[in-house]
């Protein structure tokens, strides 16, 4: 299993199950571009907010789901992005 850099952290088995369920590693979420991405939705869980944002992690547009917690970014889960979320990033830039 990947490690997280210094500034995100994830738990190791959830990143299992996205990567087996998305295709996905949560490692490719250091590469997602949090300057132009689009913050669909702040959704409130538990005690904490979680953050839906689309944004690309290289080429592909991909829906991140986060929070942040002691300063760091906790990624909850990762996936390429659905078409209505590609038409609603498209058309918001």
């Amino acid at each position: 299993m990947p490690t997280p850099p210094d500034w995100m952290e994830w738990d190791d088995r959830k990143a299992a199950w996205n990567r087996k369920v998305h295709g996905l590693s949560f490692a490719e979420a250091e590469h997602f571009d949090f300057e132009t991405a689009l913050e669909l939705e702040v959704q409130e869980h538990e005690e904490e907010e979680r953050i839906v944002a689309l944004g690309r992690v290289r080429r592909t547009l991909c829906a991140l789901v986060y929070t942040v917690q002691g300063g760091k970014v906790r990624v909850i889960s990762l996936r390429k992005a659905t078409a209505q979320e590609r038409r609603a990033y498209a058309a918001r830039r």
